[in-house]
């Protein structure tokens, strides 16, 4: 499969573009991105084309993976999808549910395949855990809760992030909470409401109320002082009170993993368990917590096609 990245920061240049080069099993044709000289780099870097043009990319290759800020993201793979070309997606897919509702119905339309990279659904420690979080649940009842905390340090000097306007537009909200909504959905039913409270700077505290009668929250950040980052999860139930561990793995690794289940999805014609629709879900729950910050009065539902 003939790869080709849209994006040329730091996540597109040390994880996309790394674990593709790397990949034995795919070729990287080249990078596009917005910024000539960037993209020249970024493909000088991995030994590769850049292109100017996305069109004659997207005529170049079979997928793409696409490391875009989010909306930009949405509107770059509607026209790879038109063209197409499977898809491996960065989170969020979008930050307007309308945005990521147009994605689900272009990919349905052109018939590609789907892969959301979410780090660490894509890494045996954390999944391996899920699993048996699962089997727990099935032996002993349902999950009742579970609290989600994912704080970054975009402040802190170095962070290759620091620079990101995206992320320093939409917060924590947009940029860890799809790593914790990750963990969420795979362990609780759907979510139906919300409710969201504001923190010191972009901090935002999220209450979920489940399908099934569960409750769990989210505290999410991308400034956290000094010391104060990391994510820690845990849930509680009839099996027991349980932590998510640390995955020991790199984002490398786990995307190349995301290489190959996109891979078997276009191979088979059978979505991923991880793809458009899933991460459309996502948006929606991100779309309601901030529709419910701007009018806290009452929980706000969670949309479901």
């Amino acid at each position: 499969m003939r790869f080709g990245v849209l994006g040329t920061g730091h996540w597109a240049r040390t994880t996309h573009g790394a674990a593709l080069a790397a990949h034995p099993d795919v070729e990287l044709v080249g990078f596009w991105g917005r910024d000539r000289d960037r993209t020249r780099a970024a493909a000088d870097e991995r030994g590769t084309a850049a292109f100017g043009d996305l069109g004659e990319l997207l005529a170049s290759v079979d997928a793409v993976s696409l490391a875009l800020p989010p909306d930009v993201q949405a509107q770059v793979a509607l026209e790879a999808a038109a063209a197409g070309r499977h898809l491996l997606l960065d989170k969020p897919v979008a930050t307007d549910l309308r945005r990521a509702d147009a994605l689900v119905e272009a990919v349905r339309r052109s018939g590609v395949a789907s892969v959301e990279y979410l780090t660490y659904l894509f890494q045996p420690d954390v999944t391996g855990w899920l699993a048996r979080m699962r089997d727990l649940a099935a032996e002993h009842g349902p999950w009742e809760g579970g609290v989600f905390r994912w704080a970054g340090t975009i402040d802190a000097p170095g962070n290759p992030y620091g620079a990101s306007a995206w992320r320093r537009e939409r917060g924590g909200l947009w940029d860890t909470g799809p790593h914790a909504l990750s963990i969420v959905r795979e362990l609780f039913a759907d979510v139906v409401r919300v409710s969201a409270g504001r923190g010191p700077r972009d901090a935002v505290n999220v209450a979920l109320e489940h399908a099934d009668g569960a409750g769990t929250s989210l505290s999410l950040t991308l400034t956290a002082p000094a010391g104060a980052g990391g994510s820690f999860a845990t849930v509680w139930g009839p099996g027991g009170r349980h932590d998510l561990p640390r995955f020991g793995g790199t984002p490398q690794e786990g995307f190349a993993r995301a290489v190959d289940r996109l891979r078997a999805a276009a191979a088979s014609g059978e979505p991923d368990a991880l793809d458009v629709v899933h991460a459309r879900g996502t948006v929606a729950v991100l779309a309601a917590v901030e529709e419910h910050l701007g009018r806290p009065d009452r929980a706000t539902a969670v949309p479901h096609p």
